[in-house]
């Protein structure tokens, strides 16, 4: 049975292959291309002789190849390139080479700030005041940041006195600024060329306080007086103004110089009258000075206005009122208080006032406290003039107040 049903079954299996000749045919080429695959790659597998011989003809023909391609030539655009580089570090070159002696010149600072022209300035002084400082003008072309060259002049030198005469020098200090170099400069050229006069090449500037501040000057001829000083004495006449706290500040120090050189020292004391405001209290003094009693009554007026620099402790009151004047007059013991109220109803005291204000600009006083010494020195500010026994000592050092120790 078991025999019977195996041949049954391969009866079967060729009646399938006698029935599907397609399929057959294409077993068969698979398996002719399956065998034709295994031949190739048994070809392309080479014996160990084989393969060192091959690579070694392969090194010698790569070898001359590596050589060639470092020695590669420059591409045509290089060169050009590199010409227009050279050209341009060299006009650099150039350009720096002319511009740092453009520099030096004065023409050039830098690319975008064109450096202006040096502004040449004589600056007057005089050995005989040393108190006296430079001309107010070069404070303020440094403060306007202008370039500037100053020449110091001592015209107390023999040499030197040409410029005086020359120029019509006439105190000190006092600069001349080269005109030439200003025009650079037209904001400050229009300005001066208004003011001041120009000689020649130059403008010509007294001390006119360009930076607001007080300076001393040295008329180098005496002023007018209108009176004698006296052989060996020095005359002193200090402005101020009774609303004027620098004022106030050297009331002890001139008090202390007055006693320093107490016989030899002729102290007068005008007003400079700035300040509309002081009014009643200028007249105040002025009758006050027909008593007798004008440094009295002037210091407890400034006590009154400025009690802190005179380290009181009380508040500052208005000194032109009438009740801080009715007051004084009692207190200082006037001794005619009738003289005193008339005289503060007249206009004569008013017209004093105002002669000793028009002197004291025509000495060319323009700051209060102010003294004029010998019609000739002007100390100006309350600072300056708390040296006043050393610049009096400087003017007449043979004063005996100047050998005390």
């Amino acid at each position: 049975m078991f025999l019977s049903e195996k041949m049954e079954k391969k009866n079967i299996e060729e009646e399938i292959k006698e029935e599907n000749p397609i399929e057959e045919l294409e077993q068969k080429e698979k398996t002719e291309k399956a065998e034709e695959l295994q031949e190739g790659e048994k070809e392309e597998v080479l014996k160990p002789e084989e393969f060192i011989e091959e690579k070694t003809d392969e090194t010698i023909i790569e070898e001359p190849a590596k050589e060639k391609k470092e020695v590669k030539k420059p591409f045509p655009w290089v060169i050009p390139i590199l010409a227009i580089i050279l050209l341009i570090a060299a006009g650099f070159v150039i350009d720096k080479f002319f511009l740092e002696d453009e520099v030096k010149k004065g023409s050039f600072d830098d690319f975008d700030n064109p450096v202006k022209s040096v502004v040449e300035i004589k600056s007057f002084y005089s050995s005989e005041c040393s108190f006296c400082e430079e001309n107010s003008v070069i404070a303020n072309f440094n403060a306007r940041d202008i370039n500037i060259t100053v020449e110091s002049i001592d015209l107390a030198e023999e040499e030197n006195k040409h410029f005086i005469q020359e120029f019509g020098l006439k105190s000190i200090p006092t600069a001349l600024v080269n005109a030439k170099d200003l025009e650079e400069y037209p904001s400050e050229e229009n300005l001066i060329n208004d003011i001041f006069e120009k000689i020649g090449d130059y403008y010509v500037i007294p001390e006119t306080y360009l930076d607001n501040k007080p300076h001393n000057i040295m008329w180098l001829e005496k002023q007018e007086c209108g009176f004698e000083t006296g052989e060996g004495k020095i005359f002193v006449e200090e402005f101020s103004d009774f609303h004027c706290e620098g004022c106030a500040r050297i009331l002890e120090t001139t008090k202390n110089a007055r006693e320093t050189f107490a016989g030899e020292m002729i102290y007068r004391h005008k007003n400079y009258f700035v300040n509309e405001e002081a009014e009643n209290a200028v007249i105040a003094a002025e009758c006050a000075r027909e008593q007798r009693r004008f440094f009295e009554f002037k210091r407890y007026l400034m006590e009154k206005s400025f009690p802190e620099v005179f380290d009181l402790n009380k508040m500052p009151l208005d000194n032109s009122s009438p009740e801080v004047i009715g007051r004084g007059l009692l207190l200082l013991n006037i001794p005619d208080s009738n003289k005193f109220n008339q005289c503060r109803q007249e206009k004569e005291p008013l017209d004093r006032i105002m002669e000793e204000t028009e002197l004291a600009e025509s000495y060319g006083v323009n700051y209060a406290p102010s003294l004029v010494i010998d019609c000739q020195y002007i100390i100006q500010g309350h600072d300056a003039i708390n040296q006043i026994e050393e610049i009096v000592c400087e003017i007449h050092p043979g004063l005996e107040g100047c050998q005390a120790d």
